[in-house]
């Protein structure tokens, strides 16, 4: 009788395949996030704090970085939300502080820059994600981070009487005008497909010193709107940018007003 061809060997195991549920996080404070088992890389927005005001220059929104990361499985990975830069009253030499990077495995989104001073050496914004805006007279705005954000605007002058906005995410800041009125903070972006919020926004400009002006819108994303000066008095306080989407702080007057501070981070 003729046999049936073929190879007889010991049955072969077939190992069900391995899954796992994706899981979103949102994040307004700093902790420790552990991966998945069979996690090997995540998607992340990471949104620094922005840059605050301590003169007439608007603070720079913090940096705006989408990216993907390598991670390992089972794996805990320590995410630092990064705080709003420092406002406050002048003396007019002096420039907002630095938003704080906000950090996750290994990716650094940088803190917004610092928004310029009236006069003295403080005049130019500080770099940062997005540059802080400048100062009165002649300044320039900061520079801002590649692939993060974008610079503060420059003043005009002389006469380049008001202070200019911060540079946001998706725009530059807007010039300090030759006369009283400051410059807008730059826009903040939407772009990431992780989330629809509009973040990083720039702060708006601080009117001039002397003359009455209007204070910068601030930028769409969080940006804080700078103080006018109506009449002959010092002018009022800048606006904070706003909480958890690392929004530029507004610019005060350069004389006695007081500036915003940045807003905190997000991831």
């Amino acid at each position: 009788m003729a046999g049936n061809g073929g190879i007889i060997g010991p049955p072969n195991t077939v190992q069900a395949a391995q899954t796992q549920c994706a899981v979103t996080h949102t994040k307004t404070s700093s902790e420790t996030i552990t991966t998945q088992p069979l996690t090997t890389s995540v998607n992340a927005l990471l949104i620094a704090g922005g840059g605050g005001n301590a003169g007439a220059g608007g603070g720079g929104g913090g940096g705006y970085l989408c990216t993907s990361i390598s991670v390992s499985g089972g794996t805990g990975y320590p995410l630092v939300i990064g705080g709003g830069g420092t406002g406050g009253s002048p003396p007019s030499c002096s420039r907002g502080g630095n938003g704080v990077d906000t950090t996750f495995a290994g990716a650094t989104a940088v803190g917004g820059g610092g928004g310029g001073g009236t006069s003295c050496a403080a005049k130019p914004g500080l770099a940062g994600g997005s540059g802080g805006g400048a100062g009165r007279n002649c300044g320039t705005g900061g520079a801002g981070t590649a692939c993060q954000g974008n610079a503060g605007g420059p003043t005009t002058g002389p006469p380049g009487k008001a202070g200019s906005g911060g540079g946001g995410a998706g725009a530059v800041g807007g010039t300090g005008s030759p006369s009283a009125n400051a410059g807008a903070g730059g826009a903040g972006s939407s772009a990431s497909p992780l989330s629809s919020c509009t973040l990083a926004g720039g702060g708006g400009g601080g009117s001039d010193c002397f003359s009455p002006g209007s204070g910068g819108a601030g930028g769409p994303g969080g940006g804080g709107a700078g103080s006018g000066r109506p009449g002959g008095g010092p002018g009022g306080s800048g606006t904070a940018g706003s909480t958890n989407t690392g929004g530029g702080g507004g610019g005060g007057p350069g004389c006695g007003g007081t500036g915003g501070a940045g807003g905190p981070g997000y991831a």
